[in-house]
């Protein structure tokens, strides 16, 4: 799990992703750029995962997580670094994220979700959120060490950096010492804990013939949609209340820490609690928070803003992976995982373009603010529909 949280945490979803806002200033200041049209780059980037990840569900499934994690990361690390060499132009930025979308894509959270899910069944909650708060400290170091690295040395460097931390140390450790499955051991005839059992469950075929599936696609999109629009903006939204761009990189760095905190204390509490009520009240505070930042004049609510920012994406990836491998089983787990993580990143894509052409064309995020606290809401109301895995078809108990 130790490798798994490491990995994560310099995954697309915090180094392309996560770090982009703390470029947008910048970048701004330099070229002119609109924000509008720099968003355009993570809609790009988000279309491809969705377009990619379940074919590479396919490959995980067949070859394992380690053999499609190594390439990837080493892309995703080198892509990072030519930003931080070349780019001078948003054709540039668009072509890099489009790569970094479709060959950087294995870096992503199905292998490893696939790994961690394979290893643990009865504490399988907690075990998926102490791995995914790997990718909460990512959120949480990024923003204040791309801060100082703009401010002393240019964004520039900080593109270097963050693709140097995947080459030099992130991709040897996951090459070296993730281990895919326990199978060798049900191979060896040891199979005491059951492990064989854990590799049942639908076809990705049988899991979209559901409801059930049908519904997570809706939860899960109309969350990343809300979340990760507003996170992308996070930090030029709290500067535009008025608060220090300093202050303003260290309460977008609590959003990490929340995320990691959450997604140990979400993952304890679904082993415990029927997860989607778990995920009901946690989304209800997310749109409540929302709604709040929406009036545009709550700086002193900035940083509860950020922790239930941190609190609602710590439960939804928890929740994916758990949820995925609770209705439709391991089988084909890969698949089926990248196909409800494609729902998401269609609304991950959307969402940090509509709040950018929200703020140009209103001057504010206001409105954008208030459309994703519905959001959230509805995914709440969607949530509470969401059945018992035991009395579905082919579920694993």
């Amino acid at each position: 799990m130790a490798v798994a949280a490491l990995g994560l945490s310099t995954s697309p979803g915090q180094f392309a992703f996560g770090a982009f806002g703390l470029f947008i200033e910048p970048l701004e200041q330099e070229f002119g750029w609109s924000r509008a049209d720099m968003s355009l780059a993570l809609t790009l980037f988000t279309l491809c995962l969705a377009i990619t990840l379940p074919f590479i569900g396919r490959l995980v499934d067949r070859y394992g997580s380690r053999r499609v994690l190594t390439p990837s990361m080493l892309f995703l690390g080198l892509a990072l670094c030519f930003l931080g060499w070349r780019l001078e132009s948003l054709m540039v930025l668009f072509t890099l994220y489009v790569l970094i979308g479709v060959l950087g894509a294995g870096a992503n959270s199905p292998p490893y979700m696939r790994t961690v899910s394979a290893w643990f069944d009865r504490k399988r909650g907690l075990a998926i959120g102490v791995a995914m708060a790997g990718a909460g400290l990512g959120y949480a170091y990024v923003p204040p060490m791309v801060r100082y690295i703009n401010d002393a040395y240019g964004w520039r460097f900080s593109f270097l950096a963050l693709g140097a931390i995947i080459i030099l140390v992130a991709t040897p450790l996951v090459g070296l010492y993730l281990k895919d499955s326990p199978r060798p051991v049900m191979d060896a005839g040891h199979d005491t804990g059951g492990i064989a059992a854990r590799y049942t469950g639908d076809s990705w075929t049988q899991a979209i013939s559901r409801s059930v599936f049908w519904l997570l696609i809706v939860v899960f999109a109309l969350l990343s949609f809300s979340l990760y629009g507003m996170l992308a903006h996070f930090k030029p939204l709290l500067t535009g209340m008025g608060i220090p761009s300093a202050e303003a990189g260290w309460i977008t760095g609590m959003v990490g820490i929340a995320v990691m905190v959450s997604r140990v204390v979400i993952g304890f509490l679904i082993d415990r609690i029927f997860a989607p009520r778990v995920a009901l009240v946690v989304f209800l505070l997310s749109a409540a928070g929302m709604y709040v930042l929406s009036t545009g004049d709550a700086p002193g609510f900035a940083i509860p803003a950020a922790l239930l920012l941190g609190l609602s994406m710590g439960a939804e990836i928890d929740l994916l992976a758990y949820l995925a491998g609770r209705y439709f089983g391991l089988k084909s787990f890969a698949v089926i995982y990248g196909l409800l993580f494609s729902a998401f990143l269609v609304g991950t894509a959307l969402g940090p373009w509509a709040y950018g052409a929200a703020y140009d064309a209103n001057g504010s995020y206001s409105l954008i603010l208030l459309a994703g606290a519905g959001c959230c809401g509805l995914a709440a109301i969607v949530t509470g529909l969401l059945p018992r895995w035991n009395d579905e078809k082919g579920a694993t108990s």
